[in-house]
């Protein structure tokens, strides 16, 4: 492990030792899959008719065969009914692009994109495509390499501050990754970054989102995804953690684990296996996240600073291949619950809380994209429970990769295919 930059670090040597320590996490041998759907199995798209339906437009979804469905710990934490359609809209295809990441929506409603094989382009409201911005880091191959998530400082109107992750190569040969948070100016005419300069970078970092908080400080959700560890429990690896620092790279000073001996003092909270979502309710300014685990149990969680959120020793889900994580245990004292979790997996990827006047039958509601899932979900929330789920944009068959909100409170949505991705808007259905 290594971590550097204007944060405090480990030092390397101290780093190694310490990961090493740190438990792998077990799972009982692979078997067959026990859990075959019943009769009244209502499947990623929510309903056995909707399931086949969409079977039928796009193929059988490759989740469609898990029946696994472990007890929820209270009512509502998972199956929530179904939510009725509030907003009549439209599906405008504004663009074509190369495999994205993230998308924020500048203040003139442009849409900058992070690129997944490496740069950042801006898409114009007429649905032209820029050339790769200039100055930005390059991604060297390496495992897990890519350009990750892109977002605007709060000030970007007068400072035109954007932070993005990435993974790269460490070094000019051989194959090791590390992973970076970086700053950076967009440039007056939008065809280049400016100061781009590290905050954070490590060979334990795999920053899927950055999110800025309400007090300013910078929320990354960083990944750990190989099965056996580094354990996400760990208070020394960054991988499987919500981490924090200033929007200089510094480490906040009330950060929750900074008197706990050899944490890394940028962790906020643990316990994840693969956030790809992340956004701040603007209604009390808490960070929630959607979190992919391996095979079902996908979740939704309120992050409560210095939280543990349970992986490996508890989940929803199972491994990739069937077996159970931690033998199914789902609970355990000083562990956080889900809010919510899916069965099978949607496998969840962006999130945004909606609060524009464009579409008023959504306003309120928290839609979370879908890869496997193929959909975009609309949540509606109630106490902060979910009360209602309304599956979106199954019939375009595609995975959907980030969701935003735009200036004219529109929502913007880039999907996840290897080749001709889009920028999709959603505009109400016209009378």
């Amino acid at each position: 492990m290594r971590t550097t930059g204007t944060a405090p670090a480990i030092g390397l040597s101290l780093a190694i030792a310490l990961t090493s320590l740190a438990p792998a996490w077990t799972q009982t041998p692979p078997a067959a899959n026990k859990y075959p759907p019943g009769p009244d199995y209502a499947g990623v798209a929510g309903s056995a008719a909707e399931n086949a339906r969409i079977t039928a437009l796009c193929g059988k979804n490759r989740n469609a065969a898990d029946g696994y469905a472990p007890a929820p710990a209270f009512p509502g934490q998972t199956k929530a009914p179904k939510a009725p359609a509030r907003q009549p809209f439209e599906v405008q295809s504004l663009a074509k692009i190369d495999r994205p990441w993230g998308l924020s929506m500048l203040p003139d409603g442009r849409a900058l994109v992070s690129i997944r094989a490496g740069g950042l382009r801006i898409i114009d409201t007429a649905g032209h495509v820029s050339e790769p911005l200039a100055n930005v880091p390059e991604i060297k191959p390496a495992r897990l390499a890519a350009m990750y998530d892109v977002s605007l400082d709060r000030g970007f109107a007068k400072n035109r501050t954007i932070y993005f992750g990435y993974v790269t190569r460490d070094g000019d040969t051989g194959n090791n990754p590390i992973g970076r948070i970086a700053s950076a100016r967009l440039s007056a005419d939008s065809k280049s970054l400016e100061n781009v300069r590290t905050l954070r970078e490590g060979s334990d970092i795999l920053p899927r989102r950055i999110v800025q908080a309400r007090d300013g400080t910078l929320l990354i959700p960083s990944a750990v995804i190989d099965s056996g560890g580094p354990n996400p429990q760990s208070l020394q690896s960054q991988l499987g953690k919500v981490l924090r620092i200033n929007t200089d790279g510094s480490i906040p000073k009330n950060n929750p684990f900074l008197k706990t001996k050899d944490a890394n003092p940028a962790l906020y909270a643990l316990g994840f296996r693969d956030v790809h979502g992340a956004a701040i309710d603007p209604a009390t300014g808490k960070l929630w996240v959607a979190e992919n685990t391996p095979m079902g149990g996908d979740e939704l969680n309120l992050i409560k600073p210095g939280g543990n959120y349970g992986f490996p020793v508890i989940s929803y889900g199972r491994e990739n291949g069937g077996a159970l994580i931690d033998g199914g245990k789902t609970a355990q004292a000083g562990m956080e619950q889900p809010v919510y979790y899916w069965n099978p997996s949607i496998a969840p990827s962006g999130m945004l809380f909606y609060t524009g006047k464009a579409l008023p039958g959504w306003k309120g509601s928290v839609f979370v994209g879908g890869l496997s899932g193929q959909q975009l979900v609309r949540l509606e929330m109630k106490g902060g429970k979910v009360v209602g789920e309304e599956k979106l944009l199954m019939d375009r068959c595609v995975r959907m990769k980030a969701v935003q909100q735009g200036p004219d409170g529109m929502i913007y949505i880039v999907t996840d295919q290897p080749k001709d991705a889009e920028l999709l808007r959603l505009v109400p259905a016209k009378k």
